[in-house]
């Protein structure tokens, strides 16, 4: 018994030694920091505003080039890592930089300054990026690296056939794998692994592959080396390119920079520290007792009655989005069951259909949505033909008739521009026509043009961002 006793002290006393740094890897870090200018130079930046222009650009799976549709933002960035403040000066238009947002994260609460001047609590989404932002930077990720217990060196690889260094260290809560270049001795690029649930355009991913790269390195005013470009990529795919146009450092900010109010900091706890798309259909309805419109940020674009049974038209941002949408029909038309799903989406949004495969809910796909949605299925553990938990997607691959109670609707596959491998859906009943993308007028003339050559007539057209509005003649 003693020596069973002696064995699990000394197991426990192993398990519980705790970590220290591996001395290879800091030395790839302090080799790192000299090339920046010095561990002290790099340790002295504790507040830096960037004037920045950021490029968004949309995530897709297409092997056709410059299918980001990318949108643009100029803004000034501005953080105390000392505080974890963060102040970003928001302005969406490249020609008119009068209207703008302000928003202030101060460490984990966050606020925005609206372009009436207005202010109001914001979504824990942004204390999310805060963080990441914070940890990715690249003043800061050497030295949050160096400290961290479990700073490893892992095997030699390349980039573009030059040789990199790899290490891996918990930074700030996120397990991160660091690439630094042989040559040159900086950061290439960091990767990691996480999802961001309260954020409405990437919770649908899950779980999901994020590498920031560092490139265009120049001298500082601080005396350091520092990265003018930043891009990042996430599922794989390109998101968004941040250029730098200007850096100041030190005396750029003060205390008051991102002062929160009482007032504002108890909004904030009493209504924003959910995910962005938790919001209540309370001003859901039925239209023309055949169209339903959720009216809820996230939701799916809506439902119609057919055959007596209630169809999805999308699955809504997240499983959360899809839940309530279905529930709500339930409850407030309990004599028309849920007759399935229709996704035409050729773009993010759909992540509601792990929701309804969860649910078992009949559910038809584009090709275009396709990729997307195996993604999403994917990132939940929902793939294969059949799932323990549910029944997969059908996909739709040419025009066919689709049986929903004592009615059909005809669902079909179409090229729209800039959204090639979409879905049409339509009722002879309603004469409604759908897609996704129908509320551009150049898409709206491709899909009417397809329906009506068929000799049907199409009173009344519904797309992602209303279920039914009158269709142009």
């Amino acid at each position: 018994m003693l020596t069973l006793i002696l064995a699990a002290s000394v197991s426990f006393a192993a398990q519980a030694a705790p970590q220290r740094p591996d001395p290879a890897a800091k030395a790839i870090v302090d080799t790192a920091l000299a090339r920046m200018g010095g561990a002290e130079a790099v340790a002295r930046v504790q507040r830096v505003r960037r004037e920045m222009l950021t490029t968004w650009q949309r995530t897709n799976f297409r092997d056709e080039p410059y299918g980001d549709a990318p949108s643009f933002e100029l803004h000034t960035d501005i953080r105390d890592y000392g505080i974890n403040g963060w102040k970003n000066t928001r302005k969406f238009s490249l020609t008119n930089t009068t209207q703008q947002i302000v928003d202030i994260v101060n460490d984990t609460v966050a606020i925005r300054q609206l372009p009436n001047g207005t202010w109001n609590s914001l979504s824990i989404a942004y204390v999310d990026e805060r963080r990441e932002l914070f940890a990715i930077a690249p003043e800061r990720i050497l030295f949050l690296a160096r400290d961290a217990a479990d700073l490893t060196l892992g095997r030699d690889t390349t980039i573009d056939g030059l040789p990199v260094a790899r290490i891996t260290a918990t930074v700030d809560r996120f397990a991160m794998t660091i690439f630094v270049r042989r040559g040159d001795g900086l950061p290439a690029m960091a990767r990691f692994h996480a999802a961001q649930p309260n954020d409405f355009g990437l919770l649908e991913w899950g779980a999901m592959d994020v590498e920031t790269w560092y490139s265009r390195w120049g001298r500082t005013a601080a005396g350091v080396a520092l990265p003018f470009q930043v891009d990042q990529r996430r599922v794989g795919k390109p998101y968004k390119r941040m250029s730098v146009l200007a850096m100041a450092f030190d005396t750029v900010a003060t205390a008051e920079t991102f002062a929160i109010s009482d007032s504002l900091r108890q909004l904030y706890f009493a209504k924003d520290t959910k995910p962005m798309h938790d919001l209540p259909f309370d001003s859901a309805k039925v239209v023309d007792g055949a169209f339903a419109n959720f009216g809820a940020f996230g939701a799916p674009a809506g439902a119609v009655k057919v055959g007596g049974r209630w169809m999805l038209m999308e699955a809504g941002q997240g499983e959360l989005s899809a839940d309530r949408a279905v529930e709500w029909l339930t409850s407030n038309d309990a004599a028309a069951p849920i007759g399935g799903a229709v996704l035409t989406m050729t773009s993010p949004g759909n992540g509601g259909v792990n929701a309804l495969v969860r649910r078992r809910v009949p559910t038809w796909i584009g090709p275009g949505a396709k990729p997307f949605v195996d993604r999403m299925l994917n990132a939940a553990g929902r793939t294969g033909a059949k799932s323990a938990t549910g029944v997969s997607p059908v996909p739709v691959a040419r025009a066919q008739w689709l049986k929903v109670g004592s009615d059909s609707l005809w669902l079909a596959p179409i090229d729209l521009p800039d959204a090639p491998r979409s879905l049409v859906v339509y009722s002879p009943t309603l004469k409604w026509a759908y897609s996704a993308t129908a509320f551009a007028p150049l898409q709206q003339q491709y899909i009417l043009a397809a329906i009506r050559a068929k000799g049907w007539t199409v009173e009344k057209l519904g797309s992602a961002r209303t279920i039914s509005a009158a269709a142009p003649r």
